[in-house]
């Protein structure tokens, strides 16, 4: 039971993380918007899937868990989780906006 509520926390801390705490938006987007420049500067477009770390829920739910966890079921079941999550909160939002 436990190892499935920090599943579940740590899918909910990514969701967070990547859309919900504005604080760390304006970083986030900085730091992309500067590996963006660098790589077109230096020619470097094979790192172009570390952005993707810094931008996708289901990418950086996945590669956290896989750290923390060190077990690569975990991590599927993470990032499926945070996917899910991402999709009941942009759903359940629509309607406000």
């Amino acid at each position: 039971m436990e190892l499935w509520i920090e599943l579940l926390g740590l899918a909910l801390f990514v969701n967070f993380l990547l859309h919900w705490f504005t604080p760390i938006q304006s970083w986030r987007e900085r730091l992309v918007e500067k590996m963006v420049r660098i790589m077109v500067k230096h020619n470097l477009w094979f790192a172009e899937p570390l952005l993707t770390i810094f931008t996708c829920v289901q990418c950086l739910s996945f590669w956290s868990s896989l750290l923390y966890f060190q077990n690569f079921t975990y991590a599927l079941i993470t990032s499926f989780t945070a996917v899910v999550i991402e999709k009941i909160l942009k759903y359940g939002s629509q309607g406000t906006e």
